[in-house]
Parts: structure tokens; sequence; C-alpha cells
């Protein structure tokens, strides 16, 4: 017997919902499938805000702004990576300087337009530190992309670094002496290890310059290590892979290096023995007394752990330097162990 018509909607409602959930999931699939591709950072655990900015038809660039860092780039694969970059060095320069660093703008160029394309948004960012990186993307035989990441790291962490330093410079006066900007640059960027840099400096005990003619030099910004194989060799260090365990060769032991890059170290080596010793505002106090034009002295004069006077910190400086001696508790030289035959 045919049913009622006043009977047929129960059985058509859940029906017609079917169809319409089908559709809108559909239309939904088309939508995303049509729109760009979904923007994520390329690193597991650390999916920021990506905004995508248009540059013609079918081109755009990826923004990260967060964190008083803006990091901005054609290929949104280089992003991440500058981000967490910059992010983590803030730490080491609020250290140092007892201050969070003023914001940050970095720009990853791979084509000659770029920097005119992302102009807008960096002006827009009101970033007072800005840098431009201009990319080269390393290929293999067969002419596909490499894996740059480590490559951009230590070339653009020494830029942020050093213009973070020399932003410090906003009272007037003098400008902040090169040893201080070789030195804090180093302190920031973490880079060379401080056991790395102490090892060479002790190999070439001879060659330390006296600390009143270091205050004095003329550093070049080339001549602070930054990690790139241009770099002139440092003692102690090792090649890493992306997960920092040791590849290729042994450490080798430290190469005799030219004077300014003894003098780049030194500066680092002796800053971070005043603030291990010193502590906090001693680095900011020490950029602020020099800026001022005033002797080195005037700084040492306020501290409560360190020498007050310029050679007595040389002493103690160099004296951290040399490794410590074989000796048993009462002083005396321990003669060399035998070595240990099998019985």
């Amino acid at each position: 017997m045919t049913q009622p018509a006043k009977n047929a909607a129960p059985y058509d409602s859940p029906r017609a919902t079917i169809l319409l959930a089908l559709a809108l999931s559909a239309t939904l699939a088309w939508a995303c499938h049509q729109g760009p591709p979904p923007e994520t950072s390329g690193i597991p655990g650390f999916e920021p805000t990506i905004q995508s900015v248009p540059i013609g038809k079918d081109e755009h660039f990826s923004v990260i702004d967060s964190n008083e860092v803006v990091v901005a780039s054609r290929d949104r694969s280089l992003i991440g990576g500058i981000f967490l970059l910059i992010d983590d060095a803030q730490l080491p320069y609020r250290r140092y300087f007892q201050k969070l660093p003023p914001r940050t703008a970095v720009a990853m160029l791979l084509q000659p337009g770029d920097s005119i394309a992302m102009d807008s948004v960096i002006r827009a960012s009101k970033a007072p530190i800005v840098v431009y990186e201009h990319v080269t993307v390393p290929r293999d035989a067969a002419g596909n992309p490499l894996p740059i990441a480590r490559f951009l790291v230590v070339s653009v962490r020494n830029k942020v670094a050093r213009k973070w330093v020399l932003a410090e410079d906003t009272a007037g006066g003098p400008p902040i002496p090169d040893w201080i900007l070789a030195g804090a640059t180093q302190l920031v960027t973490g880079f060379p290890s401080a056991g790395a840099r102490n090892a060479q400096l002790a190999s070439q005990m001879n060659d330390l310059i006296p600390i009143d003619t270091l205050i004095k030099m003329s550093i070049n910004e080339n001549a602070i290590p930054s990690g790139v194989s241009g770099d002139v060799g440092l003692g102690g260090l090792q090649r890493r892979d992306q997960r920092g365990r040791p590849v290729g060769l042994p450490q080798t032991p430290p190469k005799r290096l030219p004077r300014e890059n003894v003098a780049a170290l030194e500066a680092a080596s002796l800053m971070e023995f005043m603030w291990a010793r010193e502590g906090r505002g001693i680095v900011r106090r020490i950029a602020e007394v020099t800026r001022r034009g005033e002797p080195l002295s005037v700084a040492l004069a306020q501290t409560q752990s360190l020498p007050h006077d310029v050679p007595g910190l040389e002493a103690a400086w160099k004296a951290s330097l040399a490794p410590p001696k074989n000796t048993d508790k009462k002083g005396d030289k321990k003669p060399p162990e035998k070595p240990r035959g099998n019985k």
C-alpha cells in the first residue's frame, strides 16, 4: 500500500541533510584546492602564524611577525629557521645588556625585485633594525636545490647581532669601539664557543695584544668569526650536522691566526671573562663608559670582583687562558703516569 504523502517527510529529511552535507564538503574541498597551499614553517612543532602577501598575479611572499621579530621571503621554507635564530638570540643579548634588543626585520631576497616588493611590509613593521639578506640557493650536480638553512644562519646572525650592538650607540658622543663590537657580537651569537676561542688564544700567548692597544684597534667586521667556510680556521672546532652531531675529521690543533683575528677573539674572551666574574651590567657599563670617551679603568673602578686597573685585569685574564697544571694536593707537580701494559 502506498504511504501517505504526509509520512514522506520523516524519511526524506535525513536524506536531504546528507546530500546537503556532501555538497557543502565538496564545495569546501574545491575551494581549498583552488586557494593557496597551507602555510607552514616546515619545522616540526613550530607552526607560527604566517601571512601571505601577494607580489603579482600568481606570486606571493610569506611573513612571520611575532615576538618583535619580522622575517619575510618568497620561499617560506627559509623564514622559520631564521625567525627561531633571531628569537633565540634575544636571550643572550638580554643577558649581557640587561634589556631586550630592538624590533628586528629580516628580508630574505631570492630575486632582484624582491627588495622592492617587500619594502612596504618592512617599512610597515616599524622595525629600527632591518637586515636585507641576498640568498643564492646552492644546487647539486643535477640542479636540485640544497638545504641552505645552516649557511643562512651564520650569515644572518652576525649581521643582526652587530646591528643590535650598534643600536646601543644612541646617546651621541664617540662611536662604540671596534673591540666592543667584535666581542659583544660573538657573545650574542654564541660562536665560537668559549672553549674553542680560549684554546686558540692560549696557543698564541706570545701574539696576544695588550689591552691598552686592543681597545684602540680597528677590527674589521670580516675578522669576527661567523662559522662560514671562508672563516679563518679555529683550533678545537669540528663541523657538525643539523642535529649537532660531529661530522668529518676529529678536532684539529689550533693554527696561528693573523693579528686582527686574534684581536677579535681576544675582545670576546676578555668581555666574557669580565662578565663571568662581575655579572649583570658589566658589558653595558663598559660600552657606555668607552662611548663617552672615558678609559676602561673608570668602568673597572666600579666593579666588585675584578681588578680595578687594566694591568691587573690583563694579568688575571691571561692566567685564565693557561690550562691548569698537573699537580697533587700539596701543589707538587705529578710525574706522568706510565701506560698500563697487558698482564
